[in-house]
């Protein structure tokens, strides 16, 4: 039986990855010494709305070149930040379940979302949306570990320790299909299932005019055959 087989990342000794068994993929650890990063002047917030500072420093250099999507975007210091709370004052105020963006709007798509237990009717939904806005790559980071969804392959990976007596975080990138799932239709589970009353047309977001308008152009112009 074959060794692992062990590649330093970043330069940081304490980064490696390891191909073991059948996997195909890099599997790495990522050490952190706090779960936070650091605040936006002004925002109200402390630390927890942002990436720790090496995962963040790490997620920067994997974009780099890219353009940016953060579907939670919270206190993110770089790319385009989508988020439902207006004191972190987002690029665009709106919910990542019904992302307001065109079909290959971003090259690359993230996702940090609560770290609450989220079962498929959760987060196939929210994937397929990603996956749909991204052109070359879906990154999530969650406590969740996800192997596949939505045609999303695992390319790399980390496990991030973020503090002790924590739980361990899922840093994975995913490659995007080239044949895309059309998100949309109603949702069955999840924070997003409020919507329902605003598909079927008997109620309005809880966005502003505009935001609402662009979802609904958005929704309408989908079909099987954009997928």
């Amino acid at each position: 039986m074959k060794a692992p087989m062990t590649i330093p990342v970043s330069g940081d000794p304490v980064e490696t990855v390891r191909l073991i068994g059948k996997r195909k993929y890099p599997v790495g650890i990522l050490w952190t010494d706090t779960a936070g990063g650091r605040s936006r002047a002004g925002s109200g917030r402390t630390n927890g709305w942002s990436f720790p500072r090496k995962v963040e420093k790490h997620l920067q250099n994997l974009t780099t070149g890219k353009t940016v999507l953060h579907l939670f975007g919270g206190l993110a210091s770089w790319g385009t930040r989508l988020d439902i709370d207006p004191l972190v004052k987002p690029d665009v105020l709106g919910d990542a379940w019904l992302p307001p963006f065109a079909k290959d709007s971003f090259d690359v798509v993230i996702l940090d979302p609560p770290y609450f237990r989220m079962n498929s009717q959760e987060k196939v939904p929210l994937l397929r949306a990603a996956t749909w806005i991204a052109r070359e790559h879906v990154i999530w980071f969650h406590t969740l570990w996800i192997s596949s969804a939505v045609g999303l392959k695992i390319e790399q990976a980390w496990l991030v320790h973020v503090a002790d007596n924590a739980l361990v975080r899922c840093l994975i990138v995913y490659t995007v299909p080239e044949k895309k799932q059309t998100p949309g239709g109603a949702f069955k589970r999840g924070p997003a299932i409020k919507y329902n009353r605003w598909l079927m047309g008997n109620a309005l977001l809880p966005f502003g005019a505009k935001d609402a308008v662009n979802v609904q152009k958005e929704l309408t112009s989908l079909s099987p055959e954009g997928a």
